[in-house]
């Protein structure tokens, strides 16, 4: 979407229509397009670049720490570094400035990301497994673990018949 050439605003000219057509994400050729500051667009959508290929997610609701925010500038691999020092104890996927930090070092090739889950390399350690902070919501009423596991199975033994 181009901007009139009048718009004193083009990013915010932008976001306008995003959020009234309800998009998941904005794609953007580099951060030069939304000047440099990828946390304006990040309030409220994912941001993904062409040049260099890049995703900055979207801020969580509710989420308006500073500290955790988005950073307002690229990131050098000495400045994400540093993030990920500073941001030991958050996880990248609650706290987006250690997103950012991660995303850009993988990209620079500083980081592989793990082929395993989080709880198997926590296991291959012989760690005990942190769970998230948030709980999600909670089972409906009359719900239980065991209905779950029943409706799991249920669905196993039908997917096993579907395949003969």
């Amino acid at each position: 979407m181009r901007p009139p050439a009048d718009a004193t605003d083009p990013v915010g000219y932008a976001l306008g229509p995003a959020a009234s057509l309800n998009v998941d994400a904005v794609v953007v050729y580099d951060l030069e397009t939304v000047g440099n500051s990828p946390s304006r667009v990040c309030e409220m959508f994912d941001l993904e670049t062409v040049c260099p290929p890049s995703t900055w997610a979207a801020t969580m609701p509710g989420f308006t720490d500073p500290e955790h925010s988005h950073p307002e500038q690229p990131l050098t691999v000495a400045a994400a570094q540093q993030i990920m020092q500073q941001h030991l104890n958050c996880r990248a996927v609650e706290c987006p400035r250690k997103a950012s930090a991660y995303s850009c070092l993988v990209r620079e090739g500083k980081i592989v990301p793990p082929v395993d889950s989080p709880r198997e390399r926590a296991i291959a350690r012989g760690m005990r497994f942190r769970s998230r902070r948030t709980n999600d919501a909670p089972l409906p009423d009359g719900v239980n673990l065991e209905t779950l596991l029943d409706v799991l199975s249920g669905l196993a033994d039908y997917a096993s018949v579907g395949k003969q």
